[in-house]
């Protein structure tokens, strides 16, 4: 089974977001901040297949997590969203390694098959 790390301080969302993905399959961690993010990438990183960051998060943004988590990992796959960041911010998010960054709302049906196109190149399955 692929794993997910969530990071998104929205409850909401981020509880729509896990049960989507848990129905196509994926186990899911969620965090609420940038810092347990980072904390729980330190600790299970080896068994995540993708990574997902909101860049708007308290104590620490997306970006600066996901600068962090790819230097532990600098291969996993993560996409960034936002739904108040400028254009600069979901700019940096991508030069620092986010496949791409999405705004909220996105169609959840296409956030799937990112993820799925980017799981069977990186883990072949």
């Amino acid at each position: 089974m692929h794993k997910i790390l969530i990071a998104e301080d929205d409850r909401k969302f981020s509880a729509v977001l896990k049960d989507d993905l848990e129905e196509e399959g994926y186990a899911v961690d969620l965090c609420e901040d940038g810092v347990e993010a980072v904390l729980n990438f330190i600790a299970h990183g080896k068994d995540y297949d993708f990574v997902l960051l909101d860049i708007k998060m308290p104590k620490l943004d997306g970006i600066n997590a996901l600068k962090i988590i790819k230097r532990l990992n600098p291969k996993v796959p993560a996409i960034t969203f936002s739904g108040n960041a400028g254009s600069g911010e979901m700019a940096e998010s991508v030069k620092v390694g986010a496949i791409r960054c999405l705004t909220k709302p996105f169609e959840l049906n296409d956030l799937k098959e990112e993820i799925k196109k980017y799981i069977l190149r990186h883990c072949g399955v």
